[in-house]
């Protein structure tokens, strides 16, 4: 049976507002939404290939952002945003809100060797929030300074839940780099990562005695635009780009999703994992006893892992390590549509954008 689009839309809407009401509510209500979830994003996928798109366009729809050519100018598009309600920890303030918000959509248009020049912003928030209104703007504009471009426009909302969107316009020297990996590829992920990891576990398991370091990914977190440089420098030997923004499992997944090939990790974990994290799994052994596992939680790094040529490798790293990164190589592409981990097939570790939180599939 076919439905119209406006239909399965007026569903899809029912159901979240179902789910978004009742999400802490057991463990069936979080199964029911998880499996209306990814019908969300099928459909949306599905509904974004009969959109018509620019002509100039290079990304494809499924990119973490768009682009398009308007008198020579290469130009890309970046929409960001998440629930406040759901994503904010508990040790940040309403200011570091607004300063992750930027640098979420900051961080996509850095992958992509592109330029931030332009910002839009459009908040929602409850009666009860209203007065966080002034330090989200704040943490926005703070962000903005550092990051360069303009805030042009401000759109507020109210409404059931606090949420905050950005838009941002980017300015690419060259055509914007797609997601994308082929055979034979080299991952380049430019330092270690994992503090994000301990910050989602103490956050849901009300642990408020963390480190600085993970106080700072979590609530501040920098996006590094010296990677514009970088990418640009070496655009023709660079395939593709991606950036760390839900789990590192899905960041790996949506590659092989993009490409149509798979993905051979062979990077020690202890190379890739983050010093606290390496801590952090040696204290906890008891209950985590895999620390690829623990790696792969990693999430809203806003990093990107750059799919390089093969002869070009030691060129990058050497200029990685001149800048202060310490990167390393995680892999390379392969034919065969899967993705292992020192030959174990690595799980699906994603990130639930209706329950907020990281779903083992």
């Amino acid at each position: 049976m076919f439905y119209s689009p406006s239909i399965l839309f007026k569903f899809i809407s029912t159901i979240l507002d179902f789910c978004n009401r009742n999400i802490f509510k057991g463990l069936y209500i979080l199964y029911y939404c998880k499996v209306i979830s990814k019908i969300m994003k099928d459909f949306i996928l599905e509904l974004a290939k009969s959109i018509k798109h620019h002509p100039s366009s290079s990304l494809t729809f499924y990119d973490d952002a768009g682009d398009f050519v308007y008198n020579s100018l290469k130009l890309l598009v970046k929409v960001d945003g998440f629930a406040i309600s759901r994503a904010k920890y508990s040790w940040c303030s309403y200011k570091d809100v607004g300063f992750r918000a930027v640098t979420a959509a900051v961080s996509d248009v850095i992958a992509k060797g592109c330029k931030p020049l332009a910002y839009a912003l459009s908040i929602g928030l409850t009666g009860h929030s209203i007065s966080n209104l002034r330090e989200i703007i704040n943490g926005v504009t703070n962000a903005i300074s550092i990051y360069g471009g303009y805030l042009i426009n401000i759109d507020t909302n109210s409404g059931n839940d606090d949420w905050i969107d950005i838009f941002v316009l980017g300015d690419c020297e060259f055509a914007p780099i797609p997601r994308a990996i082929k055979p034979g590829n080299v991952l380049i992920l430019p330092r270690r990562i994992g503090d994000t990891t301990i910050a989602y576990i103490a956050h849901y398991n009300n642990i408020y005695n963390v480190s600085q370091n993970v106080i700072e990914v979590s609530c501040r977190p920098l996006a590094e635009l010296r990677f514009i440089d970088i990418i640009n420098k070496y655009r023709g030997c660079i395939v593709g780009s991606i950036d760390i923004s839900d789990t590192l499992a899905e960041t790996f997944y949506d590659l092989m999703d993009a490409s149509g090939y798979g993905i051979l990790l062979n990077a020690s974990p202890y190379s890739v994992a983050s010093y606290d994290l390496i801590n952090f799994y040696y204290s906890n052994k008891d209950s985590y006893s895999d620390i690829k596992k623990l790696i792969l939680m990693a999430n809203e790094e806003y990093i990107p892992i750059l799919i390089i040529n093969s002869w070009c490798v030691d060129e990058i790293i050497k200029s990685l390590y001149s800048l202060g990164f310490e990167p390393i190589i995680l892999g390379y592409g392969i034919i065969s549509k899967e993705i292992t981990w020192m030959g174990e097939k690595i799980p699906k570790i994603y990130w639930d954008h209706i329950s907020s939180k990281i779903i083992y599939k």
